[in-house]
């Protein structure tokens, strides 16, 4: 693997210290990083037992890490080395080996995959006067000293599993502070001791815990944070446009406890993550301002072609870095816009299809924002919801990501499924735990897969692919009780039981790809990755939730909040096409005036072919 380089990376490479790096789209971040570890395990300034700690934010990132590693030195990133997530990071060196100091009342502490456990927990069924069972509370959340101000307890107001502890101690729901008409600031603040304090002495644990958890280790243990820049000496985190206040914390304890060498590495305007937490504003202040932190840059792409990076350059800030294209160049048609109306979706698709195969394109993706539109070019209406469980739609999903590809993830939420039916009767800890030690079973993956394989098709009704599944995974799990997907008998809002039962699967649960296998996504799922072509599909209305052609713009010259951010990812992510969807209403006059003439807006005559 050649790797090339420039004064801005030799200038990265050859620094030391609190590093800052804003690398833009297409720049070979994850390359440059795995350069670094390189020259660092070459250069002895790391002692033998001692190594890098790599961090990412997704286990996409940290497996491209380890990829672009071996490319270069021809060996796997192996111990005393450590790549890993930020969060697993955390939990394994920090919360889980010391939580005993924090509580030494405890179980054995887990990490939670889903917070609705906590909710869980506190809710019991009792017998109503009436002789019917009836949800309730467990004591003492119906007490008068838990009550909101509708008389009704704290928790049918801010579950537990909504409830944050941030880094200076103090709670808040989701990040947000609780409103004073809804709830008596003192009373919320006992609830949420009391929330927190069971919880943890349980031992049940969410990701965003097991940091405020950390980070109070840290602080009140400074030989820990000691013991672990011996053990890490250059820690190196990558994505971390995407890392929580409470995370910039815990790396800012380590290096003011003597963890010298940190880097953070990322780029702000591809930081989509604001619902669980991300703060770029902590990577930009650190990289405009605070002057403990040495600040570089790459600015070259190595992905796209120049007209395709001025466009989506027209989201960034004027006195940013102008973002320069390097040996690729810019192709015709490369820039594509398509005008969609009520009745034309599927021809726009089939059209981009046919591009992508005439072109021999092998990395594609229709990418939207939001379920709804995307529903919409897969061809669905409503929801319909035949089950009373959620079991059967974890199996279609299983099923079309097996059938697009995704064999990784259809593996292993099979694997799911599989062992919560082979173990009725275990809690959510033995579940996870089960289920981690059959990831090193060789025959049960190998009956994941088959399972996968032989499932009933998609082609049957929906009563005939509930019977016949229903005894495939008993016969092939070898169960001793009868599956049942609770098919519903009566007809609702979200269920046509007349029409419903006699029609295919496929018409009511579609997969969630083209005819010619192109995936269709929302734009996270393409975050990270280097596509040959993007489609994208602009939303017909404005919502806080969509984004539509106007929000392709930068008038008041500011840092873009999230919504145009995710325009931006997904405008980055090809190195051939970019393709855009807008509505009919917009006109060839606006799109040109947007974009300029050298593009190529596709007319409906085109499409009739």
């Amino acid at each position: 693997m050649i790797y090339d380089l420039n004064e801005e990376r030799i200038a990265y490479l050859q620094a030391r210290g609190k590093i800052i790096l804003n690398a833009c789209p297409g720049s070979g971040k994850t390359t440059t990083i795995a350069k670094k570890i390189i020259e660092l395990e070459q250069s002895k300034e790391i002692d033998s037992y001692s190594g890098i700690a790599c961090l990412s934010f997704t286990n996409s990132a940290k497996d491209e890490i380890n990829e672009s590693y071996s490319k270069l030195s021809g060996k796997l990133l192996r111990f005393p080395n450590h790549v890993s997530t930020i969060d697993s990071f955390i939990n394994k060196f920090i919360t889980l080996p010391f939580y005993n100091i924090l509580n030494r009342d405890f179980n054995r502490p887990k990490i939670l995959d889903h917070t609705n456990i906590l909710d869980e927990m506190w809710k019991n069924e009792y017998l109503g006067r009436d002789g019917k069972l009836r949800e309730g509370l467990k004591r003492p959340l119906n007490n008068p000293e838990y009550k909101a101000k509708n008389n009704r307890s704290i928790f049918y107001a801010y579950p537990p599993s909504s409830i944050r502890i941030e880094p200076n101690g103090t709670f808040t729901v989701e990040g947000k502070t609780p409103s004073n008409e809804t709830v008596d600031i003192d009373k919320f603040k006992n609830y949420c001791q009391l929330i927190k304090q069971t919880q943890f002495k349980k031992g049940l644990i969410s990701t965003g815990d097991s940091a405020f958890i950390a980070l109070h280790i840290l602080k009140t243990n400074p030989k820990i944070c000691q013991w672990l820049a011996l053990r890490f000496p250059f820690i190196i985190i990558d994505e971390a446009q995407d890392n929580s206040l409470i995370q910039h914390s815990i790396f800012e304890e380590l290096s003011k406890q003597g963890l010298k060498n940190i880097e953070l590495i990322g780029d702000p305007y591809q930081s989509l993550y604001e619902w669980r937490d991300a703060n770029p504003n902590e990577f930009l202040k650190k990289y405009n301002e605070d002057e403990s932190w040495s600040s570089f840059d790459l600015t070259d792409n190595r992905r796209s072609p120049q007209n395709i990076i001025d466009i989506f350059s027209i989201l960034r800030k004027e006195e940013d870095s102008k973002i320069n294209c390097v040996d690729n160049p810019t192709p015709a048609n490369s820039i594509i816009v398509y005008k969609y109306s009520g009745s034309n979706i599927q021809s726009i698709i089939k059209h981009y299809e046919e591009l992508c195969s005439d072109s021999s394109f092998e990395k594609n993706n229709i990418v939207v924002r939001g379920n709804t539109l995307k529903n919409q070019l897969l061809g669905k209406t409503t929801e319909e919801r035949p089950w009373g469980i959620e079991l059967p739609k974890q199996i279609i999903t299983a099923k079309n990501r097996f059938l697009g590809k995704d064999i990784k993830n259809s593996i292993n939420e099979m694997r799911t499924i599989s062992i919560k039916l082979l173990n009725p009767e275990s809690d959510y800890h033995q579940l996870k735990e089960i289920e981690r030690d059959s990831k090193e079973d060789h025959f049960f993956n190998s009956l994941l897969f088959q399972i996968l394989n032989e499932l009933p098709c998609f082609e049957l009704s929906v009563a005939d692919w509930t019977n016949q599944t229903q005894v495939f995974m008993r016969e092939k799990l070898n169960l001793d009780y009868d599956v049942d997907f609770n098919l519903r008998n009566r007809k609702s809002k979200y269920f046509n039981k007349e029409k419903t039962l006699n029609e295919s699967v496929n018409i009511h649960f579609r997969k969630s790809y083209s005819e010619s296998n192109i995936p269709i996504t929302t734009i996270h799922q393409v975050k990270g990755k280097t596509l040959d072509s993007v489609l994208i599909f602009f939303n017909n209305k404005k919502h806080p939730n969509n984004i539509v052609f106007e929000d392709i713009s930068n008038p008041e010259n500011s840092f873009p909040d999230e919504k145009k951010r995710l325009i931006y990812v997904a405008m980055s992510r090809p190195k051939k096409i970019l393709a855009m969807a807008f509505p009919e209403t917009i006109t060839d006059e606006n799109i040109i005036e947007k974009f300029g003439e050298n593009i190529k807006i596709v007319a409906q005559d085109e499409l009739s072919e």
